[in-house]
C-alpha cells in the first residue's frame, strides 16, 4: 500500500513539474502588425543562451531561470525596447502580458506581469541599438 502512495505522490510532483511553465500573451494595436515584431530573452548569470521568444509568427517556450530576466523588443530592424525582470525562484512561474501600441508616431509596450511578481510597465522603443545590447 505504501508503495502506492509513494507512485502516486511522485505522478503527481512530475505532471506538476512539467506544468509549471510561463505564458505570454501578445495585443498588438492597429497600424502595428506582429509580423514586425521580434522578442528576445537574455537570463544574466544562468546557463540560458540569449533566446528568442517571438519571431513575428511563431512564439517559443519561456525559460523559467531565476535572476535578471532581460527582455529585448525589436520592431521592423529599426526601433528597439527592453527591460528587465528580477526573479528570486526558478520555480514561480509568470504570465507576461504585452501590449505593443502606437502614439503620436512612437511605439510603446505595456507590460502586465503575474505571478509571484506582480508588475506593470511602460516603455517606448528607441533608434538607438547600443542602449539595449
Amino acid at each position: 500500500m505504501k508503495i502506492s502512495k509513494i507512485i502516486l505522490l511522485l505522478t503527481t510532483f512530475f505532471l506538476f513539474a512539467c506544468t509549471n511553465k510561463n505564458e505570454i500573451e501578445l495585443d498588438f494595436s492597429k497600424p502595428l502588425k506582429k509580423e514586425d515584431f521580434k522578442i528576445e530573452l537574455q537570463i544574466l548569470g544562468s546557463d540560458v543562451n540569449r533566446k528568442v521568444i517571438f519571431d513575428g509568427n511563431l512564439t517559443y517556450d519561456i525559460p523559467n531561470e531565476y535572476g535578471e530576466n532581460d527582455w529585448y523588443f525589436n520592431y521592423k530592424d529599426s526601433l528597439y525596447g527592453y527591460f528587465r525582470h528580477f526573479k528570486t525562484n526558478r520555480n514561480d512561474n509568470h504570465n507576461y502580458r504585452f501590449h505593443f501600441f502606437q502614439k503620436e508616431n512612437k511605439v510603446f509596450a505595456e507590460i502586465k506581469i503575474n505571478g509571484v511578481s506582480n508588475e506593470l510597465k511602460r516603455i517606448s522603443f528607441t533608434k538607438n541599438k547600443k542602449e539595449f545590447r
